[in-house]
């Protein structure tokens, strides 16, 4: 052994560990950031005189942007670094934020939103497939589940530190001010990056298009089918609660514009105890668990009619499944995924659940304006709940 491997393997153990501590204290940052965001920008926008209906309709407009951008930026990381892409993603999605911190009629917030939902898709799964193809390179393939499930626990817990920040400056900050501090705080996040971050340790060799299509064909193959089922169905519920917490803690539970932040807090920490007892159940095959963990959120969610606290516990409840959930399907997905198209296939993934939550948007907010909040979300709810019941049923079936 010479002098240089002898180093080198020294030195391993280290890198990986500063590695992961600096995924999971990005995590931490685009969290709090994207939730101090996720406050107020139903809020902003409603306040500013926007109809549920143009609310909708300008969230929808994100799947053209995740159709344009989100599968080709997995291929360009895996072909000219993740590192590249974390930080261009952070920069975008960081201006977003200041736009729409300054935009008052429907055409400022939709070029803010635009921003918002291309760095977004630039960033989204870049760092995550940096830190598991750099630990798989130097042999610590058994290393990358914790290290996925600590960042998806860290993300949510540090939502919660960024909900306490908006509650506690409710009464002394205006919802504007807020997304400019989320701004900020991704464009610092984006200049650490650059100046401190390594490389991905190599590329996929493939062009773009070429690492675009196997990644395509990766995850619409058997051995993904339901990875992208159930990510389709978790992000239905998703976008439900991103579109309905606020007005719902507003109109059914009755609680001010200011206790927002609160909410969010106590809302975060379920989310993070979702995340975290993922770790209990690493053994059990993932889409039975998906199916029984989406039909307790659709559960949850039909409580929320009964109005009042009632309503609350519904969301706290589904916000637990809804950490759980999507901790299992981040894992799932490193698992499966090959380090030469890892976020081409992520990348895929979430332009599925990008359009997904878009369209979910739009839905929502043409039923929210028919029905009712509370209708709306007890119908959808109903039937995601049939649907994560047989999808999971049928995977049990088919092993027997």
């Amino acid at each position: 052994m010479t002098t240089a491997e002898a180093h080198d393997r020294t030195d391993r153990p280290g890198r990986r560990h500063v590695l992961v501590t600096k995924v999971w204290v990005l995590s931490g940052l685009v969290a709090v950031a994207d939730f101090v965001f996720g406050a107020v920008f139903v809020t902003v926008m409603g306040d500013s005189g926007l109809s549920a209906a143009v609310i909708g309709g300008l969230l929808a407009s994100t799947s053209i942007t995740s159709l344009l951008l989100e599968a080709p930026s997995g291929a360009w990381g895996d072909r000219y670094g993740h590192k590249r892409l974390v930080v261009v993603g952070l920069t975008v999605w960081g201006a977003g934020f200041l736009l729409f911190a300054r935009a008052t009629g429907a055409l400022a917030f939709g070029a803010a939103i635009v921003l918002w939902a291309s760095g977004l898709a630039l960033h989204s799964g870049a760092a995550q497939a940096l830190l598991v193809n750099t630990l798989n390179a130097e042999g610590e393939e058994d290393r990358g589940t914790g290290a996925v499930r600590g960042a998806e626990t860290i993300r949510w817990a540090a939502a919660a530190v960024g909900a306490c920040l908006v509650a506690a400056s409710a009464w002394t900050v205006d919802t504007r001010t807020a997304v400019t501090f989320a701004g900020l705080v991704l464009l610092a996040a984006a200049l650490w990056v650059a100046l401190s971050w390594p490389e991905s340790p190599k590329g996929n060799g493939l062009t773009v298009w070429r690492s675009l299509a196997s990644g395509i064909r990766l995850v619409l193959s058997k051995k993904c089918r339901l990875l992208l089922l159930f990510s389709v169905l978790a992000s239905v519920d998703l976008g439900i609660i991103i579109l309905t917490w606020q007005p719902a803690a507003k109109t059914v539970a009755g609680l001010s514009t200011q206790w927002l932040g609160l909410v969010l807090l106590v809302l975060s920490v379920a989310a993070a105890a979702g995340a975290a007892a993922t770790r209990w159940a690493s053994r059990v095959e993932p889409a039975p668990l998906l199916g029984l963990l989406l039909l307790g959120l659709n559960l949850s969610l039909l409580c929320a009619s009964s109005g009042g606290f009632g309503a609350g516990v519904a969301y706290l409840g589904a916000e637990f499944f809804v950490g759980a959930a999507l901790t299992t399907l981040a894992v799932w997905g490193q698992q499966v995924f090959p380090d030469d198209l890892r976020a081409t296939a992520a990348s895929v993934l979430g332009t599925a659940t990008g359009i997904t939550i878009a369209l979910t948007h739009g839905v929502m907010g043409s039923l929210w304006d028919r029905l009712g909040l509370v209708e709306a979300v007890t119908l959808v709810a109903a039937l995601l709940g049939l649907c994560a019941l047989a999808a999971g049923v049928t995977r049990l079936s088919s092993r027997s």
